[in-house]
């Protein structure tokens, strides 16, 4: 469903589009379009930094500023996201040795936790 099908629908009356210049044309024909799909809207650029200035003149102030935060914040995860992975994966390689974890996650206690709660609930409720 493209805009094409919109209009025809009477969904809209028209539509204009913000910048002119196609993201695919020949390569003698650059436009900020163009050059913000080569430079950051690819799969294989997602390791180079954004051009935030291209980015504020394409779309404007509030939408660059969103993007140079958002490229911030995601940089500060970045070192928290690798020692979580670090932790998880410690984790999984010591949980056969780790008494508390093996005492935990064991299914066989499951229903001795679920009937000892409800136990200690009936007891205090009726005094013994």
């Amino acid at each position: 469903m493209g805009i094409n099908s919109l209009i025809a629908n009477n969904i809209y009356e028209a539509a204009y589009p913000l910048h002119d210049g196609e993201y695919n044309s020949p390569e003698d024909d650059m436009n900020d379009r163009k050059l913000l799909y080569q430079e950051w809207a690819r799969y294989g650029v997602f390791y180079k930094f954004q051009p935030i200035d291209l980015i504020r003149k394409y779309f404007g102030e509030k939408i660059g500023l969103y993007f140079a935060w958002l490229g911030l914040y995601t940089s500060f995860l970045i070192p928290s996201s690798v020692i979580g992975v670090i932790v998880f994966l410690y984790g999984c390689a010591t949980i056969e040795e780790d008494i508390p974890s093996r005492e935990m996650c064991d299914q066989q206690n499951a229903f001795l936790v679920w009937i000892s709660t409800h136990q200690f609930q009936f007891n205090s409720e009726h005094g013994h």
